[in-house]
């Protein structure tokens, strides 16, 4: 569909904002190949069984093996103590016959550790120049509130007007803007579950859309994939194309959290969205 080729400025002195064209940008997005890779699979899932005793040890955060975690350039902390799982070993042993045979049993292993019981070169938090997260979260009325959750998988979620992320989410800051665009596009609201639900698609494009727009917005570009960005999207979308109205609320989304942070005036997207509501 054609989208009419407006591009966004800022009337901020100083460090300005990048003049970003979001109707080319949004083209990019949903057709420049992109490649999810190992982003979100670095991690092993466990069985419902499993994550029932780990919770049962007091575990609420992500959990690796002492080679996954060495893998991913963390090391486990002297005197941890592993949490157990329950795992299938297989056994060998000869028959009456003389014959071997092979069979499987379920034992419970020690061989998992805490991401806060490792130490490595923690991700420091970033902010980008003249944008802060304390402003933007009190401007939106949004939390920031401690991740729960076991599988180091999941980077990061939102509900009512709360967000959070991971510990070990392989790009926090851009995580943080999925996260608070799922928030600000109403889809955490109590009443948008279902609608959510029906089109997840969707509003994983719109979240996903609004963080990268952000970050190329404020120049923080290096704290994401671009190819992971675009993969996620295009493979939430399935070949589903987005109408104007979700694309319009991504701008319009983009617009607010980013004005939300500023510590200095900017200007507005009224101009884009007057003239993408008239095509």
């Amino acid at each position: 569909m054609e989208r009419t080729k407006s591009r966004r400025t800022s009337e901020r002195k100083g460090p300005e904002l990048l003049n970003i064209d979001y109707p080319a940008m949004m083209e990019e997005i949903l057709n420049m190949p992109g490649e999810v890779g190992n982003a979100y699979n670095r991690f092993r899932r466990y069985s419902l069984l499993n994550q029932a005793l780990l919770m049962s040890q007091g575990v609420t955060e992500p959990i690796n093996t002492f080679k996954g975690w060495q893998e991913l350039g963390r090391q486990v902390q002297k005197g941890s103590k592993a949490k157990f799982i329950i795992r299938p070993i297989t056994i060998k042993r000869e028959n009456d016959k003389g014959e071997e045979e092979q069979f499987m049993r379920f034992k419970p292993v020690n061989c998992l550790f805490t991401v806060s019981e490792t130490e490595g070169d923690d991700l420091s938090e970033y902010e980008p120049p003249e944008w802060s997260e304390k402003r933007a979260l009190g401007a939106l009325a949004i939390n920031r509130v401690a991740y729960e959750g076991l599988d180091g998988n999941v980077a990061g979620y939102s509900y009512e007007r709360n967000v959070a992320v991971s510990p070990v989410a392989p790009y926090p800051f851009k995580t943080l803007m999925h996260e608070l665009g799922h928030v600000v596009l109403g889809h955490t609201a109590a009443d948008a579950h279902a609608e959510y639900t029906q089109h997840r698609g969707i509003a994983e494009f719109q979240a996903e859309a609004t963080a990268y727009l952000v970050l190329n917005e404020l120049g923080a570009t290096d704290q994401m994939d671009a190819s992971v960005s675009r993969g996620y999207v295009q493979s939430w979308l399935s070949g589903e194309k987005p109408d104007d109205k979700a694309i319009r609320a991504v701008f319009s989304t983009t617009d607010n959290i980013v004005r939300a942070g500023m510590t200095k005036e900017r200007s507005t997207a009224e101009g884009l969205l007057s003239d993408l509501s008239q095509k």
